[in-house]
This record gives C-alpha cells, sequence and structure tokens, in this order.
C-alpha cells in the first residue's frame, strides 16, 4: 500500500478519542500517529482508543515509538488501548516490549468498559450492616 492510502481520523465513542488508521504503518505515518495522540494528551485526554482493525505494518516493530507515548498516558493514570482482530493482537503481543504498554481489546464497547471500569453484576447481595449505624450512636 502506498502511503497516500494511508488515512488517520479522529472522531469520538461516548466521549472517548477514537483515532482510526486505514492503511500500510510505516515510521512517516507513525510520526503522524504520534502528533496526534501528543495533542489529545496536551488537551487532558488520557484514554484513546487506537483502531487497528483496517491497518496494516511490515514488521510490527515499526509500532515501537509507540512506547513512550504510551509511557505518557500511563503517567497520567491513562492508556492507550488498542483495538484490533485477535490475530492482529497476537502479532502485537509478540513484541515484548509492547505487551505491557497498552490495553489490546476486540471491540470498542470493550475498550470504553475497561476505560470506565463497569463492574460487572455483583455476584452475590450481602446483607446490609448496621456496624455503621451503631459507631454513630
Amino acid at each position: 500500500m502506498a502511503n497516500s492510502d494511508f488515512s488517520i481520523s479522529l472522531r469520538n465513542y461516548a466521549g472517548v478519542p477514537v483515532v482510526d488508521l486505514v492503511g500500510e504503518i510505516n515510521k512517516q505515518t507513525l510520526s503522524k500517529l504520534d502528533d496526534i495522540l501528543g495533542k489529545l494528551a496536551r488537551a487532558g485526554h488520557y484514554h484513546v482508543m487506537i483502531n487497528l482493525k483496517r491497518a496494516a505494518w511490515d514488521k510490527i516493530s515499526v509500532l515501537n515509538p509507540l512506547a513512550k507515548t504510551a509511557r505518557l498516558f500511563q503517567s497520567h493514570y491513562g492508556n492507550l488501548n488498542l483495538i484490533a482482530e485477535p490475530d492482529q493482537i497476537d502479532s502485537l503481543l509478540r513484541l515484548k516490549s509492547l505487551a505491557n504498554l497498552f490495553r489490546f481489546c476486540t471491540s470498542e464497547g470493550q475498550a470504553l468498559t475497561r476505560i470506565l471500569k463497569i463492574p460487572g453484576p455483583a455476584a452475590s447481595v450481602s446483607k446490609p450492616s448496621s456496624a455503621r449505624l451503631a459507631e454513630a450512636r
């Protein structure tokens, strides 16, 4: 794929920035992505989704420069959430230097759930306790 076939678009999903990548990722296109991520971080967005489902790469190591940006997001208690197909996630996890820097998700909904830390249904409901009421008396 030629560089002209590469596109980056920015949109929101439930208030969370989503960067859609379409086409071949290389060093030049990655610098564009890094620039957008830097602008989002400076604007206070430390939870960002990067949709890689329509992106491709020759060598997975091309994503190594994102490590510095991912650490910046983590230093502000945020994360870069990479959304990809399961086979893409498998190839991304092969690069040990990136495995702990990103959250890997198969959908935007899954990423949003992790970002919002929406708990699952309670396993059981405990009986209300009157311990605090006894202290107040």
